[in-house]
């Protein structure tokens, strides 16, 4: 164990040419949601908390200009994503614009993940065979996207890109609850590569909000070793 630390600790000390800079590559989600007061209440928060996690979670129409054409901006959002996002409240699965845009995903073999916010408001069609993300908790955004990435590293064609994202986020956390909430998630990994590891190292290293944050009394990087080992 030690001779593998030590080489690990060379293997950082290697790659760190300098200060932590964004990899560019976050992690972009597409909030489908019914567009009322419930609907965009949820979808807005979710994506407040998703934006912590370093995942970009695009409200289509919050987005559209006006005089733009409707139908073309929500279908460039959709192009630019990799996974649909269901919120699932009241009146979602009545709504065309929705299961429209769960039809797209589907068609172009996305990831989809039904967050069920209504406990009468069910996944149909193609979705109804596939598990629901149900929300115990409607005031908990924070664990609802905490669970969506957890969901988005368990997906293949979206494990990298989220991964690279979270540990991007966690290099520029703002704040001791940012970090938390990201090092909550990637516990979830199970194991880091060496090159991820002196990711998280260094944000330690650079960013205060990081190396000073705690974790049950425990420092964050500390508690993550616990809970993560490293592997090639």
């Amino acid at each position: 164990h030690l001779a593998r630390k030590g080489a690990r600790f060379v293997t950082c000390a290697l790659l760190q040419h300098g200060p932590l800079t964004p990899s560019g590559e976050h992690m972009q989600a597409f909030l489908s949601y019914h567009e009322d007061e419930q609907g965009d209440a949820y979808a807005s928060a979710l994506q407040g908390e998703l934006r912590i996690l370093g995942i970009d979670a695009t409200m289509a129409r919050h987005s559209i200009r006006p005089g733009a054409d409707w139908a073309l901006t929500i279908r460039k959002h959709l192009e630019a994503s990799s996974a649909l996002l269901c919120i699932g409240t009241t009146g979602y699965t009545k709504s065309a614009w929705c299961q429209q845009e769960i039809g797209w995903a589907i068609g172009r073999n996305l990831p989809v993940l039904w967050i069920r916010y209504d406990g009468e408001e069910r996944s149909v069609g193609f979705l109804a065979a596939r598990q629901d993300l149900e929300v115990l908790d409607t005031e908990s955004s924070e664990r609802t996207a905490q669970m969506v990435a957890s969901w988005l590293l368990s997906e293949t064609q979206t494990r990298e890109e989220t991964k690279t994202s979270l540990l991007d986020a966690l290099v520029h956390s703002s704040s001791f609850r940012n970090t938390r909430c990201i090092a909550n998630v990637i516990a979830s990994l199970g194991a880091l590569s060496d090159e991820e590891w002196c990711r998280i190292e260094q944000a330690s290293a650079e960013n205060p909000q990081v190396a000073n944050a705690m974790y049950y009394k425990i420092p964050i990087v500390t508690w993550l070793r616990k809970k993560l080992r490293a592997s090639t």
